[in-house]
């Protein structure tokens, strides 16, 4: 008897295209507390240069998913609802495919075989 298979996502709207590229999608993971943080923070955290995380941002902002707030030579951002409400989408949607994956995988060669 065949193992079911978790269901993929249906659709291109599960899987959310501007987070698709880790960094953006670390950045709204950092964001998802709904908090204010310093651009400058973020790149940090991520080992990545400011300016990547600028460029990201712009086209999060964009989207929606992203306020930027100014204050002299701060930049300091946050999630908007509608930027939650998407990360929420997209990170259920990629456990699905992971579990899809895994799944395939196990039952094409069996459990996996730990390094030695």
């Amino acid at each position: 008897m065949r193992p079911t298979l978790p269901t993929a996502p249906s659709s291109h709207r599960d899987l959310d295209p501007l987070l698709l590229l880790p960094v953006r999608l670390f950045v709204m993971c950092l964001l998802a507390d709904l908090h204010w943080h310093e651009a400058a923070v973020l790149a940090n955290t991520l080992r990545v240069k400011p300016h990547s995380v600028s460029l990201h941002a712009e086209l999060l902002v964009a989207a929606g998913y992203v306020s930027i707030r100014v204050t002299g030579r701060r930049t300091k951002m946050r999630l908007t609802p509608l930027g939650l409400d998407r990360l929420t989408g997209h990170v259920t949607a990629l456990q699905k495919v992971a579990s899809t994956a895994a799944l395939l995988v196990t039952t094409r060669h069996g459990a996996p075989r730990s390094p030695t």
